[in-house]
């Protein structure tokens, strides 16, 4: 037997070894139970985010009715040609490993989609294209799992023949779409608002955030109620999970969440009566505002020139745009357009001599015609004078001179006081989106700070009748109109939810009264057949570019006199220059058209 002779360096040397193996498989014990357990969230996150995709789906948009019942905007069905990029997607990636260049990649997508559709083409008709090779590439590469939409609003006819002969397992494929539809076209269109697409969806309440997800467009408010109320109309988006292959085709749904339908919403708005007011328009520029005075709603809202909404819808195209663009359509007048008032604004000044007590009913004034303030010759609408005339024949006539004879004792502080305490300096607080803040009620520390003057006699009496600096909205005026006529200082319109707002008595019994009793006396005027309390406008706007000045013409009254219920504004734009436009003139036919239908209902 022969015996080893182990060192003991050798056996040091054995002993290391195993130490180091075994410290190996420890930390490789360690490190496997750390990649398996402590890091298995980590990595199945990873793997989820790998192959799971999820869909988010908007669902159904409200309904919106007028205070009837009536529908005022839907939804109604487009007919849709799909294609499914996935179809092409083994001749098309090896074409583009051969080719790199994005342009060229392009328009072979384009020839492919095309190339499959041609037969179709052939058969039925021509079957357009509404998406570029630009738009086509770019879907591909980010939302495979969708189809796109290859053509929009098919003829019903053309649908029913391709949903018969497209195969089911080809690249193409029909359906219906939902899309906002307005059964009264252009009626209230600056009211109702329109919708476009868009992929801004939310994802309240739906799990995988981390995921990459796809779209469904869904339709969101722009202008008006439809933007208003977007919020309430657009309902609650669902949406599905699925796994695919790396290669991104569908494997199963893991999760469906259905989406949740828009709530509808009730107008105050009047239909009928915003037909008659449309009509009564006719072809003349401006804007009409009735309100119910005693429930605060909108009844009717006409601005012209306006639009079909059905044409905005599911897309602007650039005719469409250009045409409404150029025509000032886009422009909801009534509380967008800013304009002087002209001798409507003489309510506020006759309210403001009124409580400083400068007149009373049997004040009266000599009107020749003209009146001098300064060096400057301030003229009557009547040229020839109305003689000697009384606090209630001046509103009756509209009288400057007398206007400016007690007027000029107010100051332009006072007066614009007057305006403040019934609001009009501030924007109506209508739930419409995009009404203007820029009203303009100067004052004497409003000019110094604008324009580095100070306030004369001149910048008081042109103010006094509606001139000068003075910029308002019509719907301003109809609510100054509403709230006079209940001896108010403040009235806010609404057309879905009314608005909870104080409001003070605007003047003493007896001035009260001086005041409706001049406004009766236009009324039986302009309108004999109805007790209606009324006043008229003509105001002179300096147009850029022109000699020369255009005329807005006013008309605001409310009826019945001794139960007053609706309030309203007629405001109308002079097209050309020339003579013969004058407010109670052009405003009394469209006036009377619109209360003749409302009080006879």
């Amino acid at each position: 037997m022969v015996r080893l002779n182990i060192s003991r360096s050798n056996l040091g040397r054995i002993q290391f070894l195993r130490v180091g193996v075994a410290i190996l498989f420890v930390i490789l014990t360690v490190t496997i139970f750390y990649r398996q357990y402590l890091e298995f969230v980590t990595y199945n996150h990873l793997s989820q985010k790998q192959c799971l995709r999820r869909i988010l789906y908007p669902g159904l948009r409200g309904t919106i009715y007028d205070r009837a019942g009536r529908v005022l905007a839907t939804h109604k069905n487009m007919y849709v040609l799909y294609v499914d990029l996935n179809y092409f997607r083994q001749s098309f990636e090896s074409f583009c490993k051969k080719n790199k260049d994005v342009q060229v990649q392009q328009e072979q997508l384009w020839a492919l989609v095309h190339d499959a559709l041609l037969p179709y083409a052939k058969k039925f008709g021509p079957i357009p294209f509404q998406v570029s090779p630009k738009k086509l590439l770019q879907h591909y590469r980010q939302n495979i799992l969708l189809p796109l939409a290859l053509s929009q609003k098919l003829p019903e006819d053309l649908y029913a023949k391709l949903l018969i002969q497209l195969p089911t397992k080809g690249p193409f494929n029909v359906g219906v779409e939902k899309i906002r539809y307005y059964p009264y076209g252009h009626l209230a269109c600056h009211v109702l608002g329109f919708v476009t697409r868009t992929d801004e969806l939310t994802t309240d309440n739906l799990p995988g955030n981390d995921l990459r997800t796809f779209f469904q467009t869904k339709e969101k408010g722009r202008t008006g109620i439809e933007a208003f109320y977007d919020n309430i109309l657009s309902g609650y988006n669902g949406g599905d999970i699925w796994r695919v292959t790396p290669s991104g085709q569908e494997q199963a749904c893991l999760l469906s969440i259905p989406s949740i339908d828009g709530t509808d919403v009730t107008l105050t708005l009047d239909i009928e009566l915003q037909r008659v007011c449309e009509a009564a328009m006719g072809n003349y520029k401006g804007s009409i505002s009735v309100v119910d005075i005693n429930q605060g709603g909108v009844l009717a809202m006409v601005s012209k020139p306006d639009f079909d909404l059905n044409r905005l819808i599911p897309y602007i195209d650039k005719k469409t745009f250009r045409e409404i663009d150029s025509s000032g359509a886009w422009l909801n007048r009534a509380i967008q357009g800013l304009y002087p008032p002209g001798s409507t604004f003489k309510l506020v000044s006759f309210s403001a001599l009124l409580r400083h007590q400068i007149i009373k009913e049997s004040s009266s004034a000599e009107c020749l015609g003209a009146y001098r303030i300064g060096n400057r010759l301030f003229r009557c609408h009547k040229h020839s004078g109305h003689g000697l005339i009384n606090t209630v024949e001046a509103i009756q006539t509209s009288c400057n001179p007398f206007v400016f004879k007690y007027g000029i004792q107010l100051g332009g502080q006072r007066l614009y006081d007057e305006a403040c305490f019934y609001f009009l300096n501030v924007p109506s607080g209508i739930d419409l989106p995009y009404e203007t803040r820029k009203i303009c009620i100067p004052s004497p520390q409003w000019k110094y700070q604008r324009l580095g003057e100070r306030w004369s006699d001149g910048d008081t009496a042109n103010m006094l009748i509606g001139q000068g600096y003075l910029l308002v909205t019509p719907l301003k005026m109809a609510c100054l109109t509403a709230a006079l006529s209940q001896n108010r200082n403040v009235f806010i319109p609404h057309l879905v939810k009314p608005s909870s707002w104080n409001y003070a008595q605007a003047m003493s019994p007896t001035a009260w009264s001086i005041l409706k009793k001049g406004m009766i006396g236009v009324g039986r005027h302009y309108i004999p057949f109805f007790p209606t309390a009324l006043k008229t406008g003509t105001a002179q706007v300096k147009i850029a570019g022109e000699n020369g000045y255009r005329h807005i013409g006013w008309m605001v009254g409310f009826a019945p006199v001794n139960n007053p219920q609706i309030a309203f504004c007629i405001e109308i734009e002079q097209d050309n220059m020339g003579d013969g436009f004058w407010g109670g003139q052009i405003c009394a036919p469209v006036a009377q058209k619109f209360l003749r239908y409302y009080f006879k209902k």
